[in-house]
């Protein structure tokens, strides 16, 4: 990488380098972590072997089942980089003011991944422009 990229050598090899313990995990779940790390997807994948193994599981299922959970992870990876590449990053804070009722109706009720999405979508909801248009306006087209 340091020959690779040599005009950013000196950055490479003060900041990224010490951490280079992490890239493994960079390289493996697309997500760069500069040293922080998560046990969140080691817990989901322990939930897994532990619900699926016992003496009747077969080793097909028990692949089968942890290839599904890691299919789950990333299309929530996919979903969260789609909406993090949306202009609606900026109002991160929307669902607490404007949708404050609706917000605590969800977390009372939802899951925190599917409380994600939907508050990603309540913050993109108000990128759109409306036009209000008359009947009139419409039968004249």
């Amino acid at each position: 990488m340091l020959a690779k990229y040599e005009p950013c050598r000196p950055y490479l090899e003060k900041r990224i380098y010490p951490s280079r313990e992490s890239w493994a995990r960079y390289f493996i779940s697309k997500i760069f972590t500069a040293g922080i790390e998560s046990t969140q997807r080691v817990e989901s994948i322990n939930g897994v072997i532990k619900k699926l193994v016992d003496r009747g599981t077969l080793l097909k299922e028990l692949v089968t089942a942890i290839e599904r959970e890691l299919d789950k992870e990333s299309h929530y990876t996919r979903i969260n980089d789609f909406y993090g590449s949306n202009l609606s990053v900026g109002l991160s804070s929307t669902y607490n003011t404007i949708f404050k009722e609706l917000d605590s109706v969800l977390q009372a009720n939802l899951l925190p991944i599917p409380l994600s999405i939907q508050r990603a979508q309540m913050n993109q909801s108000l990128l759109y422009q409306v036009n209000l248009v008359s009947i009139n306006q419409i039968e004249d087209e």
